[in-house]
């Protein structure tokens, strides 16, 4: 039997689905509920629509402060000084908060801190020293992470086979094969280039939408061009995927570097034009 809870969560409707057994619903619903708590965690310390969040307090920080971040932040940060250096900077949370903060879609980011991810230095798995202060958005890769942490913990709690779904970012585990529809950027039509691979088992998928259809995307550089409208990423885990469908929507039809990662991530990639 398969039980079926959702929350708003993390700017979306996210869906936790888990595979029970008879007489043992409650072992399920405490999973669920601890999974739903985790979430809520992430997003509530790497919001940046409160002045008081981790990312709040070092958009408002002074030049060389130490700060005493959440572990889970701690992490994001490590993962998205990682990403930014691999994609060659296509991933910029640090961009990407400057120029939303300044249109007043991110109202938790005050001030007008000009650092970037290489102003944080990590000095231990709770703390950090900023060069100066740094606004950060962590909307895409924090959604993805939370995913992954939310299969994290119905693992520790026993269950083997569920979906977690935060709006497009979703990850699979278990023996079950999910059908998946991505529908292109500009129509209601599924996008039949998907039809090969219509089916998520023990993966990971993340969609991103640029132009029109989401002003808060922000390219990183202000030479790039849209190419792309829509990227769907198959990869391993959801913060992966989710990263990669940021450097895919401005990368080009052959992209040797993102092709190699796609491999190593076990990654499959769809985009519309």
């Amino acid at each position: 039997m398969w039980m079926t809870r959702a929350r708003p969560l993390l700017g979306t409707v996210v869906s936790i689905q888990v595979h029970t057994v008879d007489g043992k619903e409650f072992l399920a619903e405490r999973a669920v509920a601890d999974a739903f708590a985790t979430m809520a965690h992430i997003s509530r310390v790497m919001s940046a629509h409160d002045a008081h969040s981790d990312l709040g307090r070092m958009a408002t920080a002074s030049c060389g402060d130490v700060l005493t971040l959440d572990a889970q932040t701690v992490h994001v940060i490590r993962a998205a000084q990682y990403w930014t250096c691999v994609t060659g900077g296509a991933f910029n949370p640090s961009g990407a908060a400057r120029v939303l903060s300044r249109a007043s879609l991110r109202p938790g980011l005050i001030g007008d801190a000009a650092g970037g991810l290489g102003d944080i230095e990590i000095l231990s798995d709770t703390a950090v020293r900023l060069t100066q202060p740094v606004q950060l958005d962590f909307g895409g890769i924090a959604k993805g992470y939370a995913v992954d942490c939310a299969i994290d913990v119905l693992l520790a709690h026993g269950v083997c086979d569920a979906m977690v779904n935060a709006g497009g970012d979703m990850r699979a585990i278990g023996r079950r094969k999910w059908a998946i529809d991505v529908r292109h950027a500009h129509h209601t039509l599924m996008d039949g280039r998907l039809h090969r691979h219509p089916r998520l088992h023990q993966q990971a998928l993340a969609t991103s939408v640029a132009g029109e259809l989401n002003p808060e995307f922000v390219l990183s550089s202000a030479h790039r061009k849209y190419k792309w409208q829509s990227v769907t990423i198959q990869a391993n885990t959801c913060m992966v995927a989710d990263v990669l469908t940021k450097w895919a929507m401005q990368s080009s039809l052959l992209c040797p570097n993102l092709r190699k990662v796609l491999r190593l991530n076990r990654g499959r990639m769809w985009r519309t034009q």
